[in-house]
């Protein structure tokens, strides 16, 4: 195979990646910050630097390098800024991803309620500074609903996946996500116990409506994106159960974002190579390509083990007293859903790509050195911010 020099893009996105990278390291070394605020950074700069470090021989890469750099530096500035701040960093990529959306989304339905739904969430993000107690728990509440999609609040976060190119998109499913975690510790303790009921009811529902739409497309991008709707689904659904929401839900929504960040990477490779597929075109092109095979394979396996985290989690935390009958019904019927979807989705998925019948009319070039180091590097952090946080 020919290789291409580095281009001037992909050397000058690493390069102020890496320098930002220093800075966090340099901040949390030298002050007491907050674990969670350096968990999201960590996770923000990870992804910002695989979409960069994965398109070495990418002939598009400079395509993406200024908005994967932007997306860092608003993910950056929420995940470590102290009130205001952060607020400030949060209504700018409020703000971005209205812009994105206008100027790359097409025209549609979803479109127009999408835009709507972030011009009311920046309306709410200004106004939570003046509001009263009630008022600010429910702006919060409808913020954290769009950054952790919870139905029908997710047709933001599913316009900007359609909107991107794999992995750009993979950058924002993480900086999207993150964003929404770093404000689960003020929905800890505040929220009536006559509302936790609603939750369950909620995502399950969301998790069904996910599935369905999900068994109703072809294209990986539209899969990964509503099987990320239908994890999410979890921590709202969990809410009522465990307490400490920010305690397990900050580990599971990264490992979350990592995983769905890391198979939109896959398909990227795949692109790059075969040019756009759907699952029915894609069936035996990654079935000559032996690393591909090997690591989407571990990748999807890793995925499918995704709703245990925060059950394990969750557990350790869960109060001493013996529940009432039926109290954890709920809670092993959403499981069930959640682990029933996901697995279909991705098996399914894992199938149609990497095994089948091998193609003979496309030549075969596997993941090269730089593509393989940026999907272990997602695959591994998620395992270690996943499961041992």
């Amino acid at each position: 195979m020919e290789r291409t020099s580095p281009s001037a893009a992909w050397v000058i996105g690493l390069v102020a990646i890496l320098a930002a990278g220093g800075v966090v390291g340099l901040l949390g070394w030298n002050t007491e910050s907050d674990s969670s605020g350096l968990l999201l950074a960590a996770a923000v700069l990870l992804a910002c630097f695989c979409g960069v470090f994965g398109q070495k021989e990418s002939s598009r890469v400079s395509e993406d390098v200024v908005d994967i750099l932007l997306l860092g530096g608003l993910g950056l500035g929420n995940a470590l800024g102290g009130e205001p701040v952060n607020h400030i960093f949060l209504i700018g990529l409020l703000g971005y991803a209205g812009f994105f959306l206008a100027r790359h989304m097409l025209p549609s339905l979803q479109k127009s309620l999408a835009l709507a739904h972030l011009g009311l969430a920046v309306l709410l993000g200004v106004m939570a500074v003046f509001m009263d107690k009630d008022l600010a728990m429910v702006g919060l509440l409808f913020l954290l609903a769009t950054f952790l999609p919870l139905v029908p609040f997710h047709l933001p976060f599913l316009g900007l996946i359609r909107s991107s190119r794999e992995f750009l998109a993979g950058v924002w499913i993480v900086v999207w996500l993150t964003a929404g975690l770093s404000r689960l510790k003020d929905l800890d303790g505040i929220l009536p116990a006559d509302w936790m009921g609603v939750f369950p009811v909620l995502a399950l529902g969301g998790a069904l409506y996910a599935s369905l739409k999900a068994a109703g497309h072809r294209l990986p991008r539209e899969n990964i994106g509503y099987a990320t709707v239908i994890l999410l689904s979890l921590l709202w659904g969990l809410m009522a159960e465990f307490s400490s929401l920010s305690h397990w839900g900050l580990p599971f929504g990264t490992a979350v974002g990592l995983l769905m960040s890391a198979s939109l990477f896959s398909y990227a490779l795949l692109y790059e190579r075969y040019g756009k597929h759907n699952l029915l075109t894609l069936q035996g092109l990654g079935s000559g390509l032996p690393r591909f095979r090997g690591i989407f394979t571990f990748l999807i396996s890793l995925i499918v083990l995704l709703p245990v985290l925060p059950v394990v989690a969750g557990f350790r935390i869960i109060p001493t007293a013996a529940p009432e009958p039926g109290y954890f019904l709920p809670f092993w019927l959403l499981l069930f859903t959640v682990w029933f979807a996901v697995s279909w989705i991705f098996t399914t998925m894992l199938h149609q790509t990497a095994f089948g019948m091998p193609r003979t009319d496309v030549p075969d070039r596997d993941l090269s050195v730089y593509e393989l180091l940026a999907l272990l590097l997602l695959m591994g952090s998620a395992s270690v911010f996943g499961m041992f946080t």
